[in-house]
């Protein structure tokens, strides 16, 4: 007799009998534990760590309106709250956490017809208000802004109101709430640039096939040579993240298709060299440094899978690359956010099932979290070395190989019927 695997769209014509529901793979990869929803679904909007610990959440898109709330992740609960709302709605904008704890938001856009915005407002953690500031000199959709060892922020690219990449840069002063014109940068550059500061001070950023440092002492911005070396590598929705020994990784993003390298800038040097290549080619990731030094790259898209729930770490000694537990559900352009305790919050995104998302998750890298018997039977490994006492199957066809929704196709879909 043959046996063949029962799945939902199987079982949708026989939702009178039984039920299908997704289950985590029993390899036991799918490790991260699953935290409370946002009210709100979002997407395109930054996610930063507050000084106490929080995580706020400022606006973005819910799938159809770009909005104006805001909420606060409490890791000691694991609960999302509403907090003050903007005075704009706006997406696509960038965010920094200010030397004395606000939260600067500059730029975005209200809509795809709208144009850029040019309006800036700070929120003060302690009262969850905002505050408007001065408008920046230029409006900036999609921007990148960086937080300088002097306090100033730095705010440089994006896409002017119609819709061409800017060519310049601007200093926000918190102390005066001032911005002033800095050096602009070599070439106009816009929705795929990200700017990390460098330990002698300067800022790197990685954008298209070309990097190039800024000098905040003398407002200039050089070239520092293609990305990848002398045949460069053209990528955009990549990641740029610093190592603890002061070289920055840039992994994935796009080329003509998602990339599946990884390149390292060395400062000390100034040049660039390829990387180990991750498992697989990703964009619209995420990437940070965990306490012991490694990069977790965590979920993306590649046209060919879709949405990824995968993840992977580098460790930048050895320069090699390890497969690391998934996520619960499969995510592009989500944010990922240190907690003070080592674990990361990963939230929002989207992904090609359930479009814009609501669900947030904590992954602990290292720490297993055991599966569920959720669409199991029987006694089955947790994925962290222990078993699972599942019982037997609530619902037909009965408990075989451990899970339920097996069928033999020639008597089991027959005995439905009798």
């Amino acid at each position: 007799m043959k046996r063949v695997s029962t799945s939902c769209a199987m079982l949708a014509l026989f939702t009178m009998v039984f039920s299908c529901s997704s289950a985590p793979p029993p390899d036991g990869l799918d490790q991260g534990l699953v935290s409370r929803e946002l009210s709100t679904p979002r997407k395109l909007l930054p996610w930063v760590a507050l000084g106490d610990g929080r995580v706020l959440a400022s606006g973005g898109h819910d799938g159809s309106r770009t909005l104006t709330s805001c909420e606060v992740y409490e890791p000691e609960t694991g609960e999302w709250y509403a907090t003050g709302a903007m005075r704009t709605a706006r997406r696509n904008h960038a965010a920094v956490r200010l030397a004395d704890g606000r939260v600067l938001v500059v730029g975005g856009t209200f809509s795809a017809s709208f144009g850029s915005l040019a309006s800036a407002e700070v929120y003060e953690p302690g009262t969850g208000r905002w505050t408007a500031v001065r408008d920046m000199g230029e409006a900036r959709n999609d921007p990148a802004a960086v937080l300088l060892a002097d306090g100033r922020v730095l705010v440089a690219g994006g896409f002017d109101v119609d819709r061409h990449p800017v060519r310049s840069a601007e200093l926000f002063d918190p102390a005066t709430g001032e911005w002033t014109r800095t050096g602009a940068p070599t070439s106009a550059r816009a929705g795929a640039q990200t700017g990390v500061v460098l330990g002698n001070g300067q800022v790197l950023f990685v954008s298209g096939l070309q990097a190039e440092l800024y000098d905040p002492v003398s407002g200039q911005w050089t070239k520092t040579g293609p990305v990848g070396g002398a045949a460069g590598t053209h990528r955009s929705g990549h990641t740029v993240t610093p190592l603890p020994d002061g070289r920055v990784l840039v992994v994935g993003g796009t080329t003509s298709r998602a990339a599946a390298t990884a390149e390292l800038y060395d400062p000390a040097r100034g040049e660039w060299k390829l990387a180990a290549s991750p498992a697989l080619p990703r964009e619209a990731h995420g990437a940070l440094v965990t306490p012991e030094g490694r990069v977790l790259v965590m979920g993306g898209f590649h046209v060919m899978s879709g949405s990824l729930a995968s993840v992977e770490s580098y460790d930048p000694v050895a320069d090699t690359w390890s497969v690391e537990p998934s996520l619960w559900e499969a995510r592009r352009g989500a944010g990922l956010v240190p907690l003070v305790d080592g674990a990361v919050l990963v939230v929002g995104g989207s992904n090609d099932l359930e479009g814009t998302l609501s669900t947030s998750e904590r992954y602990d890298p290292g720490v297993c979290t055991p599966l569920t018997c959720e669409a199991a039977c029987g006694t089955v490994p947790d994925g962290c070395g222990g078993t699972l006492e599942c019982g037997p199957c609530t619902v037909m066809p009965p408990c075989v190989a451990d899970g339920c929704g097996v069928f033999d196709e020639e008597e089991d879909l027959a005995s439905i019927w009798r």
